[in-house]
């Protein structure tokens, strides 16, 4: 009979319902794939202070900045972590995009979507006195000779450059044969534009406001779905211009591989609370931010759609096989 208690005993203790009742058991440990001040950096702590804020978490959150390799080495660190509950990652669409550019053996399906949290959107950011007044003239340029217009990114292949060649592409226009040069970083970025090296620059929002907000750039077409407010009103999105297509630049969560679905059900309830309150919503706007949450089951299933588009592209670009 006192075999019999213990058993039963042993067994409450490792059942995933008594576990996941105590769940997060220590504090969290959240990857950020960049730098310390970066895009990835800036979600993730975000959300430790919103969650505490909100009073959703009861445990510590304690972030861990790996950079290197374009996100390649936060990836083998998580990789390593198999299993483990109390991991969280932060990543990009470097998720997916980097195995296909063969940088790596690590794709999405080696780790657990867990939400999508925000995007930024896409601009194209002329200087004030450029003299073409609108997206369209250049499109209407580039759809003439492609080689006509230099464009400037950050990096590439990179969302930015998708923000120019989709709707290139879309539009009728030469896409392989567009000239399109990239500078690092959003800052230098804009120091090319501003010193009259390229006309034309792709970046995020949060990148150009400062210069555009002084008066000496103007944002004339965003990669939004749709019209938005703040200070992307007014500005041209592409379906308003006939172009099919939008960018979305988001940050998501993602957890190892081997993470027991008590604990993915976990986040989807505290995270689908956290998107309702007040205190995220103040976060969205302090950033420039869109709110774009998606819980597990849906951000899994926008990230196999999203891969199969982007494997298409630059396979045609030639970056991959």
């Amino acid at each position: 009979m006192k075999w019999s208690c213990l058993t039963i005993f042993a067994a409450c203790l490792l059942s995933p319902a008594i576990a996941n009742a105590a769940y997060p058991a220590k504090r969290i440990e959240v990857v950020a794939a960049g730098a310390a001040g970066g895009g990835l950096d800036a979600a993730g702590r975000a959300l430790d202070r919103a969650l505490h804020e909100a009073k959703l978490l009861d445990q510590p959150m304690v972030i861990n900045n790996i950079q290197g390799a374009a996100g390649d080495a936060a990836k083998n660190y998580v990789n390593l972590k198999k299993g483990d509950s109390h991991i969280l990652y932060v990543e990009s669409n470097r998720i997916f995009q980097n195995k296909i550019l063969g940088t790596t053996a690590l794709g999405v399906d080696d780790f657990v979507p867990v939400a999508r949290l925000v995007t930024e959107y896409l601009v194209w950011v002329v200087r004030a006195d450029a003299p073409q007044r609108s997206a369209k003239d250049i499109l209407d340029q580039i759809k003439g000779d492609a080689t006509s217009m230099a464009f400037g990114v950050g990096s590439l292949p990179s969302n930015d450059y998708f923000n120019i060649v989709r709707p290139a592409l879309l539009y009728g226009a030469d896409y392989k044969k567009l000239r399109i040069a990239s500078f690092k970083s959003g800052g230098n970025l804009m120091i090319q534009l501003l010193g009259g090296h390229v006309p034309v620059i792709s970046t995020t929002l949060s990148e150009a406001l400062e210069q555009v907000k002084t008066g000496k750039a103007r944002v004339i077409a965003t990669s939004a779905p749709s019209p938005q407010g703040g200070d992307l009103k007014g500005v041209p999105h592409w379906r308003g211009m006939g172009i099919d297509m939008h960018i979305a630049h988001w940050r998501g969560l993602f957890a190892p591989a081997g993470t027991p679905r008590e604990v993915v059900a976990f986040w989807d309830d505290r995270l689908g609370k956290l998107m309702k309150t007040e205190v995220w919503k103040k976060i969205l706007e302090q950033h420039n931010w869109a709110d774009a949450f998606s819980d597990s089951a849906t951000f899994r299933k926008e990230l196999e759609a999203e891969r199969e588009v982007t494997a298409k592209l630059l396979r045609e670009l030639g970056f991959a096989k």
